[in-house]
């Protein structure tokens, strides 16, 4: 009886900690806790004035993209998504953002895109604005 509930005992000890392992919280970076540097803002900052920052010939483009879900503590490979969705980490936030794949130059596609997940029960899905540069 001992060895049984000895094995037990064993047994549960084991299927928690094989849990608590697989679904244990990343530490976040140590940028998370740093500020910014402002790029004239340097320790050792020279009377020089530093170079100008590089310009380039891009301009900036609005874009869309679908939000489904922002998970907290939450492992998304347990959930199954849609073809079209992704899940990005972002780990000084500590969660999972499930969106679109693609980005759309065009509302209406993006909108088209919204009604088809809300059609296949992703009721809350809604459009983000971004800044793309090409």
């Amino acid at each position: 009886m001992k060895s049984l509930f000895l094995f037990f005992f064993l047994a549960v000890s084991a299927a928690i900690y094989a849990q608590s392992a697989s679904t244990a919280i990343k530490p976040k970076p140590s940028y998370c806790n740093e500020p910014p540097e402002a790029y004239d803002s340097r320790k050792n900052a020279s009377a020089v004035k530093p170079a100008a920052l590089p310009k380039f010939n891009s301009k900036p483009v609005m874009e869309y993209r679908v939000q489904v879900a922002i998970l907290r503590k939450t492992d998304p490979t347990k959930y199954p998504f849609h073809r079209s969705l992704v899940a990005r980490y972002q780990p000084c936030e500590e969660v999972w953002i499930v969106e679109s794949k693609q980005s759309f130059r065009n509302r209406q596609d993006a909108e088209k895109l919204r009604a088809e997940l809300a059609k296949m029960g992703y009721g809350g899905a809604y459009i983000t604005t971004l800044v793309g540069y090409e």
